[in-house]
C-alpha cells in the first residue's frame, strides 16, 4: 500500500464488494468483508507473510486471499498454499507462479507475455542491441528482466542492477551505456528507485548523449508518478519509430462491462481506471460467485470445508464452457446470484472473459504505448492493441 497502484487496486476491489453487499450479499445475507494489510517494508516477502498470518489470526470465517500489486509470491508459498487458502491475484505476474498450486490463480499473464510483446515490437522497429536496467530485489522487475533477456534474440551488451541510494549510480549508468546500445529496457517498479535512475540519465544527457537511444518501458511506469520526472529526453521519434514504447495488459475499453466499472469507480472514488484495476474489480465478483456456488453444496458448518468448496469453484465460474449461463456485473448482483444458484455460469467482467487455464493463468490483451507531451502535459498514447 506504499505504492500508488496499491490504493487504486483496493478501491477497484471495494467497488465490486460494495455492489455485492448493497444488493443482499452472498448466501442468506452474508456480507463480504475485506481485510487489507500492507506488504510495505525492506523485505516485502517477510512483510507479506507476516501480514497474511495476522489476517489469519484476526479474521473470522476467512475464505481466501487476494494478492497485491507486486509480482512477488507475497506469502503465497509460505502461508497461503500450505494452509489451503484459495488465492486470486489481480497483478502477480511472476513466472514462477504458473501452476504453483490448484489454490492459486491470477487474472493476468506471466511476465513472459509482456517480454514477448516488447521483443517483437523492438524487432519490428529494427532495434538490434538492447541493454537492460532492472531494480535489484524487486521480484517483478527481476523476473521481467530475465524474461526479456530470454525472449530477445539480438545483442544484449549489458544487464545492470539498480537500487535506491546507490553510491555507484553514475558508474552503473556508464556501464549500461558503454557499448552504445540502440535501446535500453528499463524494468523497475518503485518510484524511489526509478526516479533516481531517470533523473541521473537526464543529468548525463546534457550533451545529447542519448539522442540516438530508444527506451523500452515496463508496465511499472504506467502511473502518474512517472510523469513527475524529467523525461523529455525519452520523447519523439528515431529512425521512423517512437523513441519510447512499452507494454501493459489492457482491457477492451469499449466494452459495456469496462464502461460500467469505470463509471462506478469514478462515482465512488473519483479516479479513473489504472493498471490492473479491472482485474481487481473482476476477482471480487469471481470470489462472490464462487462463494454463492458453495452455498448450494454445504452450509458454513465448518469454515475449512466451506473454503475448500470455494477454492474448487473459482476456476469453473470463470471458464467459458459451452452451455454456461453468461453473467456480467452490469446486469446487477441479484441477477448474477440467481444464475449462480441455478446454472453453471461463465463470468465476463471489466477485464474481459476471465478464463483461467490449467496453469492458473489468464491470457489478457496487451496495449503497446508511448509517452507523449502536449501543451506541457505528459500522457500515454496507444500505439496498438495486441489481442
Amino acid at each position: 500500500m506504499d505504492l500508488e497502484d496499491g490504493t487504486l487496486s483496493e478501491n477497484s476491489l471495494r467497488t465490486a464488494i460494495d455492489e455485492i453487499n448493497n444488493a443482499g450479499g452472498v448466501g442468506d445475507g452474508y456480507e463480504i468483508r475485506l481485510d487489507v494489510k500492507s506488504s510495505e517494508g525492506s523485505d516485502r516477502q517477510i512483510s507479506a507473510a507476516l501480514a497474511a498470518n495476522n489476517i489469519i489470526d484476526e479474521s473470522e470465517n476467512l475464505i481466501g486471499f487476494v494478492s497485491s500489486f507486486s509480482s512477488s509470491t507475497l506469502g503465497i508459498n509460505e502461508i497461503v498454499i500450505p494452509e489451503l487458502y484459495p488465492v486470486i491475484a489481480g497483478s502477480a505476474t511472476d513466472g514462477s507462479l504458473s501452476n504453483v498450486s490448484p489454490y492459486f490463480q491470477r487474472l493476468c499473464s506471466p511476465n513472459s507475455f509482456e517480454a514477448n510483446v516488447l521483443t517483437q515490437q523492438a524487432a519490428e522497429y529494427g532495434i538490434s542491441s538492447i541493454a537492460i536496467a532492472f531494480e535489484k530485489g524487486e521480484p517483478y522487475s527481476e523476473d521481467l528482466a530475465t524474461a526479456f533477456a530470454d525472449s530477445y534474440e539480438s545483442e544484449i551488451p549489458a544487464i545492470v542492477e539498480f537500487s535506491q541510494g546507490d553510491p555507484n549510480l553514475e558508474s552503473k549508468i556508464n556501464e549500461l551505456l558503454e557499448s552504445n546500445p540502440e535501446g535500453i529496457f528499463i524494468s523497475m517498479l518503485n518510484p524511489d528507485v526509478y526516479s533516481e535512475f531517470f533523473t541521473a540519465l537526464n543529468n548525463m544527457n546534457n550533451n545529447n548523449l542519448l539522442e540516438q537511444t530508444s527506451f523500452l518501458l515496463s508496465d511499472g511506469f504506467a502511473g502518474n508518478e512517472f510523469f513527475t520526472l524529467p523525461i523529455d529526453y525519452l520523447l519523439g521519434d528515431i529512425n521512423g519509430h517512437p523513441r519510447n514504447f512499452g507494454a501493459t495488459p489492457s482491457a477492451d475499453t469499449s466494452s459495456t462491462e469496462y464502461k460500467y466499472f469505470r463509471e462506478e469507480l469514478l462515482l465512488k472514488y473519483n479516479h479513473d481506471v489504472g493498471p490492473f484495476n479491472a482485474q481487481f474489480y473482476d476477482l471480487g465478483y469471481i470470489y462472490a460467485l464462487s462463494i454463492q456456488k458453495s452455498f448450494q453444496d454445504v452450509d458454513m458448518i465448518t469454515i475449512a470445508a466451506f473454503r475448500e468448496l470455494v477454492a474448487n469453484n473459482i476456476r469453473p465460474v470463470s471458464d467459458a464452457i459451452s452451455g454456461d449461463e453468461i453473467v456480467k456485473p452490469s446486469q446487477g448482483w441479484e441477477s448474477m446470484k440467481a444464475s449462480a444458484q441455478t446454472f453453471n455460469i461463465d463470468y465476463i467482467g471489466a477485464s474481459g472473459n476471465c478464463n483461467i487455464d490449467s496453469q492458473g493463468n489468464t491470457v489478457t490483451p496487451y496495449e503497446v504505448f508511448r509517452v507523449v507531451k502536449q501543451d506541457g502535459v505528459y500522457s500515454f498514447e496507444t500505439i496498438k492493441i495486441i489481442p
